[in-house]
């Protein structure tokens, strides 16, 4: 027997239209289901599409995160170079140390000079503070060739192969 699924009402107050369904679906013979394709195929062709284009999405990403440090690293030699640069030429002018920009510029060179400290002698041009630094230039080129080496493999990295020449 049913339960009523509405307890407030009495049974009686069911239309007859619901009544007579009722009846009729209870006659009808169960319904055979067929399945023309098996669902763990179905799952299988799109768990494969979804990986693939989730790979390709990840490759995408990885390739992206290398350019953006790539052109960090590139950002970051220009910035260092035209601060060697700047450096080089207050020291060959002879700018004065207690000077607070050109105090602050050789204290914050020091640190990426200090590799190539006393490489070279620097050649006094003129006393008391002209100096033509060799260290300096020094740098500027190991420093540049250093940082064109990391862009270079990190551009192959991203980059398809190219086709042999014939």
């Amino acid at each position: 027997m049913r339960t009523n699924p509405y307890p407030e009402e009495p049974a009686r107050a069911q239309s007859m239209d619901a009544v007579l369904q009722r009846e009729r679906m209870e006659d009808l013979p169960p319904r055979v289901v067929q399945q023309s394709v098996p669902a763990p195929q179905i799952t299988e062709n799109i768990s494969d599409a979804d990986s693939a284009e989730n790979r390709q999405e990840e490759a995408r990403t990885v390739r992206y995160a290398i350019g953006k440090l790539n052109d960090f690293l590139q950002w970051f030699v220009v910035v260092m170079e035209v601060t060697l640069t700047v450096r080089f030429l207050l020291m060959l002018i002879g700018a004065d140390p207690s000077n607070l920009f050109a105090g602050f510029l050789y204290a914050l060179t020091d640190i990426v000079l200090f590799p190539f400290k006393n490489i070279v002698a620097s050649t006094p041009i003129h006393l008391p503070n002209q100096v033509f630094e060799w260290q300096t230039l020094i740098a500027m080129a190991i420093y540049w060739l250093v940082f064109w080496a990391i862009r270079r493999f990190l551009r192959i990295l991203i980059t398809t192969p190219e086709e042999p020449a014939n």
